[in-house]
């Protein structure tokens, strides 16, 4: 590109500049509305989401504001349920060569504060992993998943494991 085209791009405006988009769905049942907000030159990104239920004016809100670092990004989620109950998480990702690690902490709706971490590795020839542990304030593990995928001789050998403590509530179905 010569100079007199860049001149000219950054006289036009076509610079990064921050971006805002809102989808909205008014259904028989339920009204909502997402503002996604990203901001190149920052490296900031949030995230606003309403949902309304129009049969008895219950609203669940959700908000989440990411913002690039050096090292990768923080992240904080905050989530409002319809009856007030609110669940949080913040916690910072910092990539590496082969991958990254996240460090952060999360709150449930029941006040109670959880240490999250995880990490992805990938080594470039396909082959990936990647785990997730949660631990309670006493230091004891109350969940944690990895997940492997590995190519050898044309074969792809995938696998999954979660953990839970004994009489923890199971997992919904999907």
């Amino acid at each position: 590109m010569t100079f007199v085209a860049i001149a000219a791009l950054a006289a036009s405006g076509a610079v990064a500049q921050e971006q805002t988009r809102t989808r909205t769905f008014d259904g028989p049942n339920v009204s909502s509305a997402t503002t996604t907000t990203v901001n190149p030159e920052t490296g900031t990104a949030t995230r606003e989401r309403s949902a309304t239920n129009l049969n008895n004016g219950n609203t669940a809100t959700s908000s989440a504001v990411r913002q690039r670092t050096d090292t990768g990004a923080t992240v904080d989620v905050v989530q409002t349920g319809p009856r007030g109950n609110s669940r949080s998480l913040s916690g910072e990702r910092v990539r590496g060569e082969n991958g990254s690690t996240f460090e952060g902490t999360a709150t449930g709706r029941r006040g109670n504060t959880y240490d999250v971490s995880g990490e992805r590795t990938r080594d470039g020839r396909g082959n990936r992993s990647a785990s997730q542990t949660v631990t309670n304030s006493a230091g004891k593990t109350v969940g944690s998943r990895s997940t492997s995928r590995t190519r050898s001789e044309g074969t792809v050998t995938r696998s999954t494991s979660r953990s839970r403590p004994t009489g923890a509530r199971q997992r919904r179905p999907r």
